[in-house]
């Protein structure tokens, strides 16, 4: 199972800036050659007392200077440097500007519904006004001024979090699943508080032959751009895994996609890719330039909670920096219960107050000290978990400019799985040996008759097709849970199964049929020993 991440967004009030959440004194500047006139308005203003910040200035080239700190201008429309309304219209060209009130002599009021038209938030005429009117258009004039900046930029928020859920959903999808032993928890946040998601992103599919495969990724960069490259490479590595592309060739492919879909010839992409057996024994570990994950093993119910860093010494080079790169397997064995964290750098390059790097070693040290505290049963609330180390994370390090994407991969079986696995020779008695072996397992494990007979007679099957056509050693693997059984056959041969169509007249050529017929899926995969046949059936118990 998995969390949705990209639902995890800012509130777009989170995103305003204080200026536009608190009003205060309004900050007045007055543009009239006349320093009679100005007197009289200052003068006007003192008369309520609620306005004392007024700068006067005697021209448009000093108004132009001084409007970014003010909150509203009072224009006169005749200035020794602009006329009419060219000093309003140049003073309302400048981004963000304060609210303006046309203050003048002039008594023609169509001249003032073209000031208004124009953008003014209104034309008060000097002999017509007292301290109290001229107060109160003010402060009116800079309150609507501030709620339409609040307007847009509560829009501007709300764009901001419709393209995070937007890009987030490309970025960091829901996890394919099948394997109920194993959950995917995952966590984002952009680096800068009005950033846009960057390039990091992460995706875990588990294919039809059990195979747990993982990614995390970071594109250089930031915004939009880098944000439809890493949605494009996630897209694009579910894919090749879908469609059955061995791990070792997914880079190199990925490395290819990357090179035609970037938009700048030096962006590159960092990798840490995971390929996790069926049978959850062993991993393989790919890395293009990427920190390595944290491997966490629980030990025995009620052990210990140990984190380590998987090795990086086949580190390689980044995908998109030397086209044609192979990228060599790390295999690593696994414990019984474990988990892995997958994470971009921007969680362990975050500094403190002195300019420390938090790095590796910081992480494994937090980690270890929050698992050693609570114990295995971490793993009962990866939520918490993941919350918890990025709460310590900031407070050991709070400064932080990157982007970071984390997935806490947990494998939990239950304690009633059990697993055997028999070796054979290719030898037509080996079948009977398989159905005997795999029958007493089944019965010693309480599985009832009808049950039982399905699953030898889908494991013979399987063993006569290893006999009579790989012709080479072959391992039978059952792996037994409460309500389902897995049946896997290793051989040494590439060739796949053949399914064909049902002849009641053939005398051989039906056991993938029965296969097919009795099992709940079956599927195959290859490797270096050779292939692996899978059958799933359900069981019941006596």
């Amino acid at each position: 199972m998995a969390d949705d991440p990209a639902a995890r967004v800012a509130d777009p009030g989170a995103l305003l800036p204080d200026a536009a959440k608190a009003p205060r004194t309004p900050r007045v500047l007055l543009v009239d050659d006349d320093s009679g006139d100005a007197l009289i308005v200052t003068e006007l203003f003192a008369e309520v007392g609620d306005i004392t910040d007024v700068v006067h200035v005697q021209n448009l080239a000093d108004a132009i200077v001084h409007q970014g700190d003010a909150d509203c201008v009072l224009l006169d429309l005749n200035l020794p440097d602009a006329d009419g309304l060219d000093g309003l219209t140049r003073l309302l060209g400048a981004e963000d500007h304060p609210a303006i009130i046309v203050l003048t002599g002039d008594v023609d009021e169509k001249r003032g519904r073209a000031a208004v038209a124009a953008g003014a938030e209104d034309f008060l005429v000097k002999d017509r006004i007292d301290g109290r009117s001229l107060t109160r258009a003010v402060q009116y004039a800079v309150e609507r001024r501030r709620a339409e900046a609040l307007d847009r930029q509560l829009h501007e928020a709300r764009v901001h979090e419709r393209e995070n859920r937007r890009l987030g959903r490309g970025l960091l999808p829901t996890a394919l699943l099948r394997d109920p032993a194993v959950t995917v928890t995952a966590r984002y946040q952009p680096g800068a508080r009005r950033l846009l998601l960057g390039g990091d992103f992460y995706d875990a599919v588990e294919t039809d032959d059990g195979t747990l495969n993982l990614i995390i990724g970071d594109v250089s960069g930031h915004g939009p751009d880098e944000a439809a490259i890493g949605v494009s490479l996630r897209i694009a590595w579910r894919t090749l895994i879908l469609a059955g592309m061995p791990a070792a060739h997914v880079l190199p492919l990925l490395d290819r996609v990357l090179a035609t879909e970037r938009h700048d010839p030096i962006l590159f992409t960092t990798v840490a890719m995971v390929s996790v057996a069926a049978d959850r024994s062993h991993l393989d570990l790919y890395l293009a330039g990427h920190p390595p994950p944290v491997l966490v093993d629980t030990g025995e119910a009620g052990g210990p909670t140990v984190p380590r860093l998987l090795p990086d010494h086949h580190l390689g080079v980044p995908l998109g920096v030397r086209l044609g790169t192979t990228w060599p397997a790390v295999e690593i064995p696994l414990p019984e219960r474990w988990a892995l964290l997958l994470y971009t750098d921007g969680l362990v390059e975050a500094r403190d107050e002195r300019g420390e790097v938090l790095w590796t070693d910081g992480l494994l040290e937090l980690l270890g000290t929050q698992l050693g505290a609570v114990g295995p049963a971490w793993a009962e609330n990866p939520d918490g978990a993941l919350d918890a180390l990025m709460t310590s994370v900031d407070e050991r390090t709070p400064l932080r400019g990157d982007d970071r994407a984390l997935a806490l991969v947990a494998y939990a079986p239950s304690v009633s799985q059990q697993r055997m696995s028999w070796k054979h020779e290719p030898t037509p008695g080996s079948c009977a040996a398989v159905r005997r072996d795999l029958r007493d397992f089944l019965h010693s494990a309480g599985i009832d008759d009808d049950s039982t007979d399905d699953a030898t007679m889908i494991a013979s099957e399987l063993a006569s097709n290893a006999v009579d056509h790989a012709r080479t050693p072959y391992r039978l693997t059952a792996t037994l849970t409460d309500e389902s059984l897995r049946l896997e056959v290793t051989d040494g041969s590439a060739a796949p199964p053949r399914l064909q169509a049902l002849d009641v007249h053939a005398v051989r050529g039906r056991g993938l049929q029965m296969v097919d017929d009795l099992a709940t899926g079956w599927s195959f995969h290859h490797h270096d020993e050779g292939k692996t046949v899978v059958a799933d059936l359900p069981v019941t118990r006596r």
